[in-house]
């Protein structure tokens, strides 16, 4: 199949009438896609093997050029059946956190392995039924780069644009086929912001430019999403104080949880304001007086050595990501032969698994601050399903704050979705009868005299932190193939 799909690719067979296949001066390993219906963009492109990265299906590596700005990507086809199989896109979050993280450490066809010098295959790799697309992004995370003298996306809103238009050409040009299969958008954390604006500007452009490529969007699922900043916080104190996340007894003493109780209040008035107005000088302000009131309690004990916000039953390793597998990526993509492999252009001098520049672009906006409520609500009214899945031992974005938010949700099923309980569910991949998690959902009606529903849910997954699949892989197969395939949880 591999050697196939090669020559369909990079052969003589042009199956897009619209396609123009050149080679790259000075990149000879790259075959280059331009379309007429998007003049100003291009993708570089080249085959990998299983040398680098133990996935057994078709990989592909290159960029996506806009102008000044050039997107990193890596893309695998389906292990299963690729010409019908959906197609599904990952996003890590931060904002500035490299896709490189969720493909070597959660839901890639292959893992990193613990000497950081090779990868394993990974039996539980979302690759199983759905080929998979990671991308860095917002431009100049991982192996994404700026031409210099340009600005960087300051929000998630500008990052959807350059996104749509990656997907665009992608489904139009290189992989035509995919045009008529299911899209399905998913990621983790700060995704909660990426992937409603995303999906919002897929919707829009659909419906405004009907001749350009459109893109199949069918659902979001998002793994302890950062979709309601003031939620999350106010989650804090149910997560240390309680035993709820699955704990045998509460993080916090009765001091420290009297000391957030009592700042909370304050904290929640000032966020209203934020939301309210959404300038950038009164989110920073909350956000600070929150930081000090209560997210401090935990976050200032947190890092290398310390406390774990990803998993408070955890030790955190290193900085930023707590967890080694992260600087053993870092390490691993920084090698010689996968350097030479994805032949990176003179601009990429190192790999990065985090980008301060983003984070620093993105903390001039409110972004950080704001609800992804309107857009979800959106989607959610224009037949786009959402799945909103948890570890429970997360802190950074946790489950009593998103359940919290996925109650007050303001659409068309809130009044069904909140009234139900969470129900215990069981993995079929777990090898137990026992419950893995609970879970809830929703289908609605979107209109008068139609038969389209949209599905919200919110799942969670006990014994797993922020990286869900990285903790309990097998599940997370699980819970994404019921997910993109229609099945229920309970």
């Amino acid at each position: 199949m591999i050697t196939l799909w090669s020559t369909v690719l990079f052969g003589s067979v042009v199956y897009a009438a619209t396609q123009t296949v050149l080679g790259p001066e000075g990149a000879d390993p790259f075959k280059v896609f331009r379309s007429p219906h998007l003049p100003a963009y291009s993708i570089r492109i080249q085959e990998q093997n299983d040398s680098i990265c133990d996935a057994r299906s078709p990989q592909f590596t290159g960029w996506l050029d806009i102008g000044p700005k050039h997107l990193f990507f890596w893309y695998f086809e389906s292990q299963n059946d690729p010409f019908h199989d959906p197609l599904t896109l990952w996003m890590t979050g931060g904002p500035g956190d490299s896709s490189m993280i969720g493909l070597f450490e959660e839901v890639g066809p292959c893992r990193i392995n613990e000497f950081g010098n090779g990868t394993d295959h990974n039996p539980w790799a979302w690759t199983k039924n759905s080929s998979l697309l990671f991308v860095d992004q917002p431009v100049d995370v991982g192996f994404s780069y700026i031409d210099e003298g340009y600005e960087l996306p300051h929000d998630s809103r500008e990052a959807a644009v350059d996104m749509h238009r990656f997907l665009q050409l992608f489904i139009s040009e290189i992989f035509p086929h995919k045009q008529f299969l299911p899209v399905h958008l998913s990621g983790e954390s700060y995704a909660g912001r990426y992937i409603p604006y995303l999906a919002t500007q897929i919707l829009e452009q659909n419906e405004l430019y009907k001749d350009s490529p459109r893109i199949p969007l069918k659902s979001c699922l998002v793994g302890n999403g950062f979709m309601s900043p003031k939620d999350a916080t106010f989650g804090y104190w149910e997560t240390l104080c309680t035993t709820n996340p699955g704990v045998p007894s509460p993080i916090f003493n009765k001091t420290r949880c009297d000391n957030m109780a009592a700042n909370m209040p304050h904290c929640m008035d000032l966020y209203d304001i934020c939301i309210q107005h959404s300038d950038p000088a009164i989110c920073h302000a909350a956000q600070s007086v929150c930081y000090d009131g209560v997210v401090g309690w935990y976050d200032n004990e947190a890092g290398a050595d310390g406390r774990n916000r990803f998993d408070i039953t955890a030790p955190c390793e290193i900085d930023e990501m707590c967890y080694i597998e992260a600087a053993l990526i870092e390490r691993y993509l920084n090698s010689p032969s996968v350097w030479e492999a994805l032949s990176p252009p003179q601009q990429v001098t190192e790999y990065k698994f985090v980008a301060t520049s983003v984070i620093d672009a993105f903390a001039q906006s409110a972004d950080g601050m704001v609800s992804s409520s309107k857009q979800i609500a959106f989607l959610l009214a224009n037949n786009v399903d959402f799945l909103a899945y948890q570890g429970n031992l997360d802190l950074a974005c946790n489950t009593a704050g998103n359940l919290r938010w996925a109650n007050s949700l303001s659409w068309k099923g809130q009044t069904e979705f909140t009234a139900k309980p969470l129900l215990p569910w069981v993995s079929i991949n777990s090898g137990s009868q026992e419950p893995v998690g609970f879970a809830k959902e929703s289908q609605i009606s979107v209109g008068e005299g139609t038969d389209e529903t949209s599905r919200f849910a919110f799942v969670t997954v006990d014994n797993a932190g922020h990286l869900l699949p990285q903790d309990r892989p097998d599940v997370a197969l699980d819970m994404m193939i019921r997910w993109i395939t229609g099945a229920s949880f309970v």
